[in-house]
């Protein structure tokens, strides 16, 4: 079995984007061959071992928004390389702490309960509610309302591949109408998922690994965010894995 991995990771999330990858090898104790597809505006290849396979794509964001709005767009682009039987997106700031293989996430398409869906937003949910919006869901929709994750989703690379294309038509419908989803790429995954519901859901209580853990890293969304120290302490540890607390790299 290939699985393959993408992480988008500009700016100040490339060393949360190392960070992954080095945890995911470590605790990885699967038989499937990981491709990383790593989309960044820097190389990756001065901070992780030879061995470790990953296609390295150029991305630069200007904004925070630009980078979480590029996840369809580059899902897309690893068809040129593309050499998995499944793919998955995890954010870059993803965090893991324990022991794993595939099996709580593997299936043909795979979307995962947001851990607020049954605390803060049970009832208010937080889907798209303008009519106008391709990511639109109506407050009197017939259909069981789960509220999912935009940090992880995939399935076999065939159905995340007609996925990832249904969203980006989407984006750029709402790009017409100027108008920018309440939760951005979040609000479409959503949309689709509500009409499409995944053929398997990682609920929250089952999801392995740490959401939006930055390790203290603050003012990631500023793209001008200075992160040069951080990137000489990778290099040093190119062949160790790492973890990031109070924005500072440690062993």
């Amino acid at each position: 079995m290939n699985i393959g991995i993408v992480l988008v990771a500009t700016n100040g999330y490339f060393p949360l984007g190392i960070r992954f990858i080095k945890k995911f090898l470590k605790f990885y104790k699967g038989n499937a061959n990981i491709t990383f597809y790593f989309f960044s505006n820097i190389e990756v290849k001065e901070y992780l071992p030879e061995s470790v396979d990953v296609e390295y794509f150029f991305l630069s964001n200007n904004s925070w928004v630009d980078a979480t709005n590029s996840k369809f767009k580059s899902i897309l682009e690893t068809k040129s390389r593309n050499k998995s039987d499944y793919l998955f997106y995890f954010d870059a700031d993803t965090n893991i702490y324990k022991n794993f293989t595939e099996e709580w996430f593997i299936g043909d398409m795979v979307g995962g309960q947001h851990f607020g869906d049954l605390d803060w937003m049970k009832e208010t949910k937080e889907f798209d509610r303008n009519p106008m919006s391709k990511a639109y869901v109506p407050l009197n929709t017939p259909l069981f309302q789960m509220y999912f994750y935009g940090a992880f989703f995939g399935g076999k690379f065939e159905n995340m591949i007609q996925f990832c294309n249904t969203l980006r038509r989407y984006q750029e419908e709402d790009k017409k109408i100027s108008y920018e989803p309440r939760v951005n790429d979040e609000s479409y995954i959503n949309r689709e998922f509500h009409y499409n519901p995944p053929s398997k859901v990682v609920y929250s209580k089952d999801f392995i690994f740490g959401i939006s853990d930055k390790g203290g890293m603050e003012l990631l969304r500023n793209p001008s965010k200075n992160i040069t120290y951080m990137l000489e302490e990778m290099k040093k540890m190119k062949y160790q894995d790492f973890e990031i607390v109070d924005g500072k790299i440690q062993k």
